[in-house]
Formats: C-alpha cells, sequence, structure tokens
C-alpha cells in the first residue's frame, strides 16, 4: 500500500470514529463545545480519594451514597444495575487506550519470537471482547490505539483476532518446541522443560478474566502456563525495575494522540532503563527507524516511520493487545453537577475535578467535599517515580505545566501567555540546525507557600528534568540545549535539531519550585518520598494534601491562592474572550489571563501543523486493565 493510499484510509477510518462518537450512544457525549475562556477553578473545597478495592465494592459504595464517583473505568457487568439506580449517571467513551500482556522477551525461551507469534495467534481476542467484555470493547494488535491516526490498525494482511491455534502450533513446531518427553508439555529449542507464569491484577475481575483467557492459550499450544492474580504494585515495581517475570498482564491509557514514545519504550538501549521497555525488547530493525520518527519535520516521514514501527511490533509481539475498549464512567448526580467526559480519562479525571460544583439547592457552586473511589492507594508522592494511574489520580491535581491538555485533547496554555518559535532561517541568531522557543509566562500564579512561580522555576525544572538520571519526563529532553529565564517571566528553551516534537516535549513537564528542588541533587531525585501533610509539599497546583491515611484514604484542598481561582462572589464561571494573533513565524495569544494558542501554526518552519502532543510524562500511564 503506498503512503497516499495510507493516509487516506487512517483518516476516513478516524472520521468513521468520530461520526460514531458524535451519533451512537455507545459514545461520549460531546465535549467538543468545551470553552476554553472558562479555565476559571476548582469549586469544591476538598477531594477525597477512598481506597476502594474491587469492582463490586465500588459499586455498591456509589449506590450507598459514600463515594460520589467511581475513580476507574466501570465494569460492564454492572451496567445494568448503575442503569438502573436512582441519582446515578454512566457516560462512555472509546478509550485512547488498551488492555495489553507484556512478554519478557529478554527471558528463554520468550525471547524466541515464534513463542511469541503463536501465543498472540492462539489467543482469542474475540472472546475477550464478547464475554470479558460483554461487547464493550473490540480486539486490537497495534500499540497504538485504532482512535489514534497514527495507528496500523486494519492495514495489515493479517490479524490475532480470533484464536488461530493450528497455526499458533505450527510455529512453535517450525520452530522446535517439541514435546521431547511426551509429558503433554512442549519443551524449549534446547530440550530444557519450561513453565509460564501470567501475573493479573487481583483486584481487577477484567485483568482475572483476561489473564485467564491467556492460559487457556498456553494450553492450546500445550505449553506448560497458569495465571495467578498478583498484587498490582508488586509487579509494577519489577517491570520498572525489570526484575524477573514471564508475562504480565496491564493496561495502558495515552492523553493525546502523540507517537514519539515509540522510539524509547521499545528501543534497545532502554532494555535497562527504569519505567522504560517493561518487555526487555531490542530489534535492529526498530531502532534504525527511531531517527526518522524523531527527528523528521513532516508529518508524512513521522507517519511513515510510525508505520513501519507498528508493523514490527505486531509481527515481533512483545506486547499482545487484547482490546481496546470504551471507557464507562459512573457517578452521582444528586449533589454535584459540571461532570467533565474527558476524551482520555473519561469522567474521573483532572477537568472533572477542576470544574466540578454543588448545585444551586446544595449551596453551590463553592464548596463541598468530592469524593471519589481509588482501587489502590497511592504509592508515592514523588510525581516523578510513578506511573501509575491511581497514583497520577492524586498527584496531578498538585502540579502545574506550561500547558495543560484539554477535555477534547487539544492544548490549552496553562502558566503561558503567548510564545513563539524560531529556526537559523527566521532569526541569524539561533544556530544553524536549532530551534529555539520563547515563553512569556503568566506573572500572578504563586507556589502554595506564598512565592511567585517565575521562568526561574520554569528553567530549573527543565533541566531538572533532563540532567536527572532516569527521571522519565527527562527522556524527551536529551536535545535540549538550554533552558533559561531571559526575564522572572520570559523563558527561552533551545534544542541543538529541528523536530516536529520538540515543543510538545516541553509542554507538559510539571514545573517544580527552585527554591525548594535545588536542595535534592538530580542524582537523588527519586530518594525525595514525602508523606504529607506531615512533610510539607510546596506545590503550584489547585490542590494540595491536607490529610492522608495509608491504605483508607487521600484528602486534598483547594489552593485558596490559586491563580485561576473564581471569585466566590461569581454565582457561575467567566467566559473570557480572546483574541489571537498569529504571524509567519510566531504564535502568540494577545490576551489577558486566558490565553488561547492553535499549536498547528507553531513549531518549526516547513512542518505540517500537528494536532498532537506527548504523553503527561512522555510515558503511558499504567492500569490493572
Amino acid at each position: 500500500m503506498n503512503r497516499r493510499r495510507i493516509v487516506q484510509s487512517s483518516a476516513l477510518a478516524l472520521s468513521f470514529v468520530f461520526l460514531l462518537m458524535a451519533v451512537s450512544p455507545l459514545f461520549a457525549k460531546a465535549q467538543a463545545g468545551f470553552n476554553y475562556g472558562m479555565n476559571e477553578g476548582p469549586f469544591v473545597e476538598n477531594i477525597v480519594f477512598n481506597v476502594i478495592e474491587g469492582d463490586d465494592q465500588q459499586v455498591l459504595a456509589l449506590q450507598n451514597n459514600e463515594i460520589d464517583l467511581i475513580g476507574d473505568m466501570v465494569d460492564p457487568t454492572h451496567l445494568p444495575t448503575l442503569e438502573a439506580a436512582e441519582n446515578i449517571e454512566v457516560e462512555n467513551v472509546l478509550r485512547n487506550g488498551y488492555g495489553y500482556v507484556t512478554i519478557n522477551c529478554a527471558k528463554y525461551p520468550f525471547n524466541i519470537t515464534a513463542f511469541r507469534r503463536a501465543l498472540a495467534f492462539a489467543t482469542d481476542k474475540q472472546e475477550i471482547s464478547d464475554d470479558v467484555w460483554e461487547g464493550l470493547s473490540e480486539p486490537c494488535d497495534s500499540v497504538i490505539p485504532k482512535v489514534n491516526p497514527f495507528s496500523i490498525e486494519g492495514q495489515l494482511p493479517y490479524t490475532y483476532y480470533e484464536a488461530q491455534v493450528e497455526y499458533g502450533n505450527t510455529l512453535l513446531d517450525n520452530a522446535g518446541f517439541i514435546d521431547v518427553d511426551s509429558d503433554g508439555f512442549r519443551e524449549a529449542p534446547d530440550g530444557s522443560d519450561f513453565d509460564v507464569l501470567v501475573e493479573c491484577g487481583q483486584s481487577s475481575n477484567i485483568a482475572i478474566e483476561v489473564g485467564q483467557v491467556i492460559a487457556e492459550a498456553l494450553e492450546a499450544l500445550h505449553i506448560d502456563g497458569r495465571s495467578e492474580p498478583t498484587d498490582f504494585y508488586e509487579y509494577l515495581t519489577r517491570l520498572y525495575f525489570h526484575g524477573d517475570y514471564d508475562i504480565v498482564f496491564l493496561g495502558g491509557g495515552f492523553s493525546t494522540f502523540d507517537v514519539d514514545w515509540l522510539a524509547y519504550e521499545y528501543w534497545s538501549e532502554y532494555r535497562d532503563e527504569p519505567y522504560w521497555n517493561f518487555a526487555n525488547f531490542a530489534n535492529e530493525s526498530f531502532d534504525a527507524l527511531r531517527d526518522k520518527l524523531l527527528h523528521s519535520t513532516e508529518y508524512l516521514d513521522v507517519y511513515e516511520a510510525a508505520i513501519d514501527m507498528q508493523e514490527i511490533l505486531v509481527y515481533q509481539s512483545p506486547y499482545i493487545i487484547c482490546y481496546e475498549n470504551i471507557l464507562l464512567s459512573a457517578y452521582r448526580t444528586d449533589r454535584f453537577e459540571g461532570y467533565v467526559n474527558d476524551v482520555s480519562d473519561g469522567v474521573p479525571g483532572w477537568w472533572t475535578n477542576y470544574k466540578i460544583h454543588l448545585k444551586d439547592s446544595e449551596g453551590g457552586p463553592f464548596g463541598g467535599s468530592f469524593r471519589w473511589s481509588n482501587p489502590l492507594d497511592i504509592n508515592s508522592f514523588n510525581f516523578m517515580s510513578t506511573t501509575s494511574q491511581y497514583a497520577i489520580n492524586i498527584n496531578q491535581m498538585m502540579w502545574d505545566a506550561l500547558f495543560n491538555i484539554g477535555p477534547d485533547g487539544k492544548e490549552v496554555p496553562w502558566l503561558v501567555e503567548s510564545y513563539f518559535a524560531e529556526t537559523h532561517e527566521d532569526n541569524p541568531a539561533v544556530p544553524d540546525g536549532h530551534t529555539r522557543f520563547v515563553f512569556n509566562m503568566v506573572q500572578n500564579a504563586t507556589w502554595t507557600d506564598g512565592t511567585p512561580v517565575t521562568a526561574y522555576d520554569a528553567a530549573f525544572s527543565l533541566n531538572y528534568h533532563r540532567d536527572a538520571p532516569g527521571d522519565p519526563y527527562g527522556t524527551d529532553l536529551s536535545e535540549m540545549t538550554a533552558a533559561y529565564a531571559q526575564t522572572s517571566y520570559t523563558l527561552v528553551v533551545e534544542f541543538g535539531s529541528e523536530s516536529y516534537w520538540h515543543l510538545h516535549s516541553i509542554a507538559y513537564d510539571p514545573i517544580m519550585p527552585k527554591h525548594v528542588f535545588e536542595n535534592i541533587p538530580v542524582e537523588n531525585w527519586n530518594q525525595w518520598n514525602p508523606t504529607p501533610p506531615a512533610d510539607t509539599m510546596v506545590t503550584g497546583g489547585p490542590f494540595n494534601v491536607s490529610e492522608y491515611v495509608a491504605g483508607e484514604f487521600t484528602e486534598l484542598t483547594v489552593v485558596p491562592n490559586y491563580f485561576r481561582a473564581p471569585q466566590e462572589s461569581d454565582t457561575t464561571t467567566t467566559t473570557t474572550t480572546t483574541t489571537t494573533t498569529t504571524t509567519t513565524t510566531t504564535t502568540t495569544t494577545d490576551t489577558g489571563t486566558e490565553p488561547t494558542v492553535d499549536f498547528t501554526m507553531a513549531i518549526i518552519a516547513g512542518a505540517v501543523g500537528a494536532a498532537v502532543v506527548i504523553l503527561v510524562g512522555g510515558y503511558v500511564l499504567m492500569r490493572q486493565r
């Protein structure tokens, strides 16, 4: 298939997905009309994250008015009960993510491609969608979800959707996996016995059922395998640091449609890098495509590299993608309103916490304690050292970045009022081949200790993330040659190359208080592990920790001097009208406190505008399912 046909078919597929979202009751009510002038918040006094493990217990807590929102995707078996309940609403959105198993490619004989492909062919993904998800998911093969326009899904001449056990057994026969001792189980090609342990999250019914489907596929291949429910954080920690495992089931979610993470997640040099390449995968052909993906400035070149990389990954199967599901979110409607159905997170997300408010009948819009269920306790208040979605649910409310991601996936300037990008062609002072960004920051943001948030903090944070060995937020910053404050509120960032992705590499990294973190050496970034509120945390987001009881709950309280906080004299949020002025070489916003920027006009001369941005922190947010 030539490149033009690939582009056209992807565009048509994505258009069809969005059409379904607009007309089908299976998809979320549209957030396309969300007004970015309405960036005031938050309105509630507290958010309480109650640790409630198990789907049944979370649904019961919602029915009993013990929580206002289930803080994870809802098991579809509970849909009839929730839809029939009073004062409970169920929303849905097609997931920008999936459930998958990762296979330890560094461990014999799982390092043999035929083993992984045989398991992929023997796994009945259609059964998972039909029976486990009761029709609320679809089989998926690509590591880029099918809702993403970069996805190769549907373009390959084969799929792993339905179980093809006979072909899987043939692959194993040809690769030398033979039952040499007639005990009913195959031996490895070197004649040694081996077995396979599939681990899945013990508090997720979906995870347990999918783990059993994988175990049944192993049995059909005459491989000695079993599935065991396991503590999620225990095996996630092993994956973080490349500890021992065979096969582990996980869920991965993406905040945007960016794909430069492909160049890191499966890079052979990251086989030992903490937080990356859980599969310990290495492939020279894949590595050879990294430069094209990361350093091309044209969309079509980036797209072509992403397609070629996916083709390799689908064939090699270091991950077996099991499904892409519809996210079901459930919440109570008797006290609060203003829930936001985010295109990536569904209802339980940052924007719901920020915009939720008491009804007028409850004395609103201000005040109240908004109650979540969180399936697992937070495993660290160090936002740099965890990729658990259940920790991020809490940590994300305490830190701001230069830009935010809106509920419809669009970019929202947050600590930035305006910016422009330039290359040597625009400004001879910029070294040839370099890219420079200049950001004018807001001047009314403060840290929780009252210290102003300045360009010095932003520059310090970007340099800290880049220089801290192993910090996941620094992965995309390796080509950042400089980040400095030109004035207190003017930030300059320069890269030693031109790339489609550079602006996205810095837009969403959390900004930290320089006067606090300069006392924590970069080599000790992952040793900072506060336990608030006993340990004071100076943060910059709309909430901070007011109470924490390990294993029970975390309470966040609104920051009273937050720079976007609404005035309590207002009875509703205020819409601010903005005017955007764009030139051929700059993107600026002539606004007050509510700027808007069209990223598609920015970045690099000659680049096609991007409607995509990086993942939060540059890595995948991990779930149990």
